[in-house]
Parts: structure tokens; C-alpha cells; sequence
């Protein structure tokens, strides 16, 4: 209650201009210079705006900046839908990384396209209007031709899970490149390049790397020369790649930045061929599983020896210092971590893949699985304090609810008992929850918890039992977070 008190009082300033430079109209965010017959001026226009008369007349205005600094300003483009509230001092420094900032189409200096939008609209934008200029990913490698005598050119490389601007050029007898995230995330990106020839016949193949920097400005040659995360290629080098038209291919690889892929191909389980975590078994002659496969199979895969009953304790001693990519990784997340941290990150991962709660056969995040129950269970949603009539027919129903953004299921049956049960299917927050059901006409309330967890997606319901039928009633559910 503090903060929204706090919020709207600050709101109350911003809208009487209070911070306000009287010369470029931004809100004043570190010195703040009274000028006397002029007002506040920001730092940035006091020293290029402002002659030496001025100047003369300008003292720092101390309380406004004391004041300005115990606030959280709301963000320059919240109308364009940004909800950060920003530190004063942290304020330029967001506004210029904003996903919500407003920047020419990156294709402006390739095709002359006049669109300008934010970070979450452009690659919708050049999905739409330049289709030709997208390429989508094979096995999750993006496959892209280049020519080694043309000039300027940028690509949209997408998938499920990742947009990606790609710059390349020729200069100088060098290639450049570069690749741009469109959607800024926590973790670093870093990718890697295959050069290869488009005959087949040819099988040489030159390796670099890179790292995503963000999608932030005007994209044109000037630029990608003074890049310093763009990658620069000998051409002499890459000639041996091409063809008769100077054509290449370039496969480009994303993985999070800090992964040795080499020592997690080491760590893979030769069943499954998901990287390989604690606890780590042995058979007798020394072959390593992951634990859930030596929990299905009777004996090694490699070996066709039977289990023994040790553990591979020199690698699991190692393993604490070995950075690992959520297991989500093909799934878009990027987070990347020691195993002890990734294993609670993993928990509550907005990447997790679901089972559509309604039962049907559609999987996928919860962004998916959230737009699907839209789109195609839009009539089993159950809207909070709504009715549910008491029913002669004893069939189970299902029904779901949206709290505090995660998503819930509701199930219900009216057979010998009055029955419910309320699950927790997709968590975006780590946060525990407890619901009420509301028997109207005998006025009593009851409080269960529920907690998430696997029974979300099998047969097992948590149910709660509610009494016998007495008479004519119907429920209402609501859900809160539990203390």
C-alpha cells in the first residue's frame, strides 16, 4: 500500500512538470540547474544550450535533486506498455535499453522501409511486410547464404524461441558481421559460426564466434565497421568456401554465454543424451547413466553388464564448478548457472513445457499454453466469484483461472460427496497460494492450500471433500496468496 501511495504521489509531481527541463522538456534526472528568469535546466542543456549569461545566473538546485532522488520514476514509455518504475539515477541509462523504446525498422537502410516500432514488435513487422529476409531454423541452426562481393545486408534469423537481426558486409577484403537479440535478456548470448561451402563437395569449414549484443539503434555499414562485437573474417580465408557466384553458407549456432559445450558432451548420458547431473551411476565395468535412466533400464546400454551399486564420485565432485543451460534451453531460455541453482531456477522456469490442463494433447510454455486455453477453451475458463450450480450429474468438470498470473485448473464432482480440488499448473512467480470455496446458503467457508506440483498433469486430483448434498446451493472459488 506504501508503494502505490508512493507512486501516485510521484505521478502527482510528474504531471505539474516539476522536473522538467524548461528547454528540451525531459525530465531532469541528475543535476538539475536553477537559472534565474528561465527555471530548471538539465545538466546535458546547461553546458550545450546555454550561453555564458545564463550561465551566470544558474546555481544547482539542491532540494529538487534531494527530492527527485527518493523516487521511482515511471518509465518514459509506459504508454507504449513498459511498467518499470526507475531509479533517478538509473533513469537514461533504461530509457536507452527500454524493449519499449520506439526505433526504425533495421531494415530502413537496406529496403527504404518508413515502419517504426519497439523491440516487441519488429520481428512481427519484418515477418510480415519482409518475408523474404527471414530465416527460420533447421535442428536449431540457422542456415544463412552470403555473398562475399556484395555490400550491406540484414537478416531476421527466428524460430520458436528466438529473434535475432543478422548484419553482414564487405569491406576492406574483410567480412563482417554481426547478430542483435530483438528481445533483451538476462543471461549473454554467444554464438557460434560454421563457414562452409555451398557444394558439397567441398567439405573445409572455417569456425568463429560471437556475442548477441541488443537490439539498439540504426543498422548500416558505418556502423557495423565500428562495431567492436562485430566478428571480422579474412576474405582470402573464406574464398576457399565459395562457390562460382562467391557464395557461402554460415551456420549459426546460440547457446548461453559460459557453457564449455565440449565438457557437457562429455557429461552426456549415452541414453538419453541429456547432459548427465547428480547423481551419476556406474555399471561394473565403469559406464556412466544419468539417474533416470538407471532407474528404467536393468542393465548398461554400452556394456549389457548389470548395475552396480556405486556412484561416479570423481565426476560428481567436479561437477559443482560446471555451468549448465536450463534444460529449457531448446525451449528459449537462456539462464545458465551451477547445478545446485539451476535445479531451483528449473522449478520455476517460465520455459517449463506443460500438458494443456484441459486435456487435450497440446504442450508448452506457459505463454503457450495460456494463449491455446484462450483461443481454443475460452468457454472452460472460470472467472473468479463466479457461480458454480450444484449439479445431479456426477461427471467430473474441469475448468480453469488465472491468479496472480500463474494458472490454475479447478476440478469438481458431485458424486456421493460434494468434491474439489484447485491445482497450480503454471508458476511464473515462487510463490505458494491457498483457495476458498464459498458453499452459498449455508454461508460456511472453508480454506484448503494448494501448492504446485506433478498432479497437475495426471489422474491424481488433491481432492477436498465438502459434505453431502442438503439442499439447493451453489460455489464460488477464489484464490490468494498463502502467508
Amino acid at each position: 500500500m506504501e508503494n502505490e501511495t508512493m507512486n501516485q504521489f510521484t505521478n502527482d509531481l510528474l504531471k505539474e512538470k516539476l522536473f522538467n527541463c524548461q528547454i528540451c522538456d525531459e525530465i531532469c534526472t541528475s543535476e538539475i540547474l536553477l537559472v534565474k528568469g528561465k527555471g530548471n535546466v538539465c545538466g546535458k542543456c546547461f553546458e550545450e544550450k546555454c550561453g555564458e549569461e545564463l550561465k551566470s545566473r544558474a546555481e544547482l538546485n539542491t532540494a529538487l535533486i534531494f527530492i527527485l532522488s527518493k523516487l521511482n520514476l515511471p518509465c518514459k514509455f509506459q504508454s507504449k506498455g513498459c511498467a518499470e518504475r526507475i531509479a533517478s539515477k538509473k533513469y537514461f541509462k533504461h530509457i536507452a535499453r527500454c524493449e519499449f523504446k520506439t526505433k526504425p525498422c533495421p531494415m530502413v537502410n537496406v529496403k527504404s522501409c518508413k515502419w517504426s516500432g519497439n523491440n516487441l514488435e519488429v520481428a512481427e513487422h519484418i515477418q510480415e511486410v519482409h518475408k523474404e529476409d527471414v530465416i527460420k531454423s533447421d535442428n536449431n541452426i540457422f542456415k544463412v547464404e552470403a555473398s562475399l562481393t556484395e555490400g550491406f545486408s540484414v537478416k531476421l534469423l527466428s524460430d520458436d524461441y528466438n529473434n535475432c537481426i543478422l548484419e553482414t558486409s564487405v569491406l576492406d577484403n574483410t567480412f563482417y558481421y554481426a547478430l542483435h537479440e530483438v528481445k533483451h535478456s538476462e543471461e549473454n548470448m554467444e554464438y557460434s559460426v560454421k563457414h562452409k561451402s555451398i557444394e558439397t563437395s567441398n567439405k573445409t569449414v572455417i569456425n568463429t564466434v560471437g556475442t548477441l549484443t541488443k537490439l539498439n539503434g540504426i543498422y548500416n555499414e558505418m556502423n557495423l565497421y565500428k562495431n567492436p562485437n562485430a566478428t571480422a573474417v579474412d576474405l582470402d580465408a573464406l574464398d576457399i568456401l565459395a562457390d562460382e557466384k562467391d557464395m557461402i553458407i554460415n551456420e549459426f549456432n546460440l547457446n548461453p554465454k559460459g557453457v564449455d559445450e565440449n565438457i557437457l558432451k562429455l557429461l552426456e548420458c549415452p541414453v538419453c543424451m541429456n547432459t548427465m547431473r547428480t547423481p551419476i551411476y556406474l555399471c561394473s565395468q565403469g559406464h556412466s547413466v544419468c539417474v533416470l535412466c538407471h532407474e528404467e533400464l536393468d542393465e548398461c546400454p554400452t556394456c549389457k553388464n548389470k548395475w552396480s551399486n556405486g556412484r561416479n564420485y570423481l565426476i560428481e565432485h567436479h561437477l559443482t564448478d560446471i555451468k549448465y543451460p536450463c534444460r529449457y534451453n531448446k525451449f528459449g531460455c537462456k539462464k545458465i548457472d551451477v547445478e545446485n541453482r539451476l535445479n531451483k531456477h528449473e522449478e520455476s522456469c517460465v520455459f517449463t513445457v506443460y500438458q494443456c490442463p484441459m486435456g487435450c494433447s497440446k504442450s508448452g510454455n506457459h505463454a503457450a499454453i495460456l494463449e491455446h486455453l484462450n483461443s481454443e477453451h475460452a468457454d472452460m475458463k472460470y472467472e473468479e466469484e463466479s457461480k458454480i450450480e450444484y449439479s445431479e450429474n456426477k461427471e467430473e468438470a474441469i475448468k480453469w483461472m488465472m491468479f496472480d498470473l500463474n494458472l490454475f485448473r479447478l476440478s469438481y464432482n458431485f458424486k456421493e460427496d460434494i468434491n474439489f480440488a484447485v491445482e497450480l499448473v503454471c508458476s511464473q512467480k515462487k510463490k505458494q497460494y491457498k483457495y476458498k470455496i464459498t458453499k452459498v446458503v449455508l454461508i460456511s467457508k472453508v480454506l484448503w492450500h494448494a501448492y504446485k506440483s506433478a498432479v497437475c498433469f495426471n489422474d491424481r486430483r488433491n481432492w477436498e471433500q465438502f459434505g453431502s448434498y442438503t439442499g439447493p446451493k451453489y460455489f464460488m472459488i477464489s484464490i490468494t496468496e498463502s502467508n
